[in-house]
């Protein structure tokens, strides 16, 4: 039965992957996204031993997003954030505006204190099923789904790791 049920879910998480569905764009501000999951999160990291830090730019521009998506985007993110760090660790969360290419962006970033992602490893986290978690139940598809939900709001998702160090994940969205 358990074994059904996961397959289940990566069915399910399969189907939204690739369904296009309606899109519900507003704009909105993303430090409200951001309170709203950490305060869903809240007690995961402190029973995880994680200590946060908020660190957000107030005078963020708005953004035209579906909330919904972005909210499972920093859910994924922190998601991974905390299994990197099975010790407890540091985990830091934050907005700021950024500008590249000639435009205007804002910039959700998750950066946590643990495992690290191998150079190997962080050219493939993208790719649908790829897990380096695959006997503690990684199906692969959080990435994959959060890149395509960033990808398809204009924006992009970038990562630096080194193994031992942490990692740090960037989503840049437009203005």
């Amino acid at each position: 039965m358990q074994e059904a049920r996961r397959a289940s879910s990566v069915v399910r998480r399969l189907l939204d992957f690739s369904r296009q569905g309606e899109r519900v764009r507003t704009s909105a501000d993303l430090n409200e996204i951001v309170n709203d999951v950490i305060a869903l999160t809240r007690h995961l990291l402190q029973t995880s031993n994680v200590n946060l830090a908020l660190e957000l730019d107030e005078s963020l521009p708005r953004v035209s997003i579906d909330t919904n998506q972005m909210k499972q985007v920093l859910l994924n993110l922190i998601h991974n954030a905390l299994q990197a760090m099975p010790k407890g660790g540091e985990l830091r969360v934050g907005t700021h505006k950024g500008s590249r290419e000639n435009r205007n962006w804002v910039v959700m970033a998750v950066k946590d204190s643990g495992v690290g992602i191998s150079p190997a490893d962080q050219a493939r986290i993208f790719e649908p099923f790829f897990t380096t978690k695959g006997d503690r139940g990684g199906t692969g598809l959080g990435l994959s789904v959060t890149y395509g939900i960033v990808a398809d709001h204009g924006g992009a998702i970038e990562v630096s790791s080194r193994s031992g160090e942490g990692s740090l994940f960037e989503v840049w969205l437009p203005v």
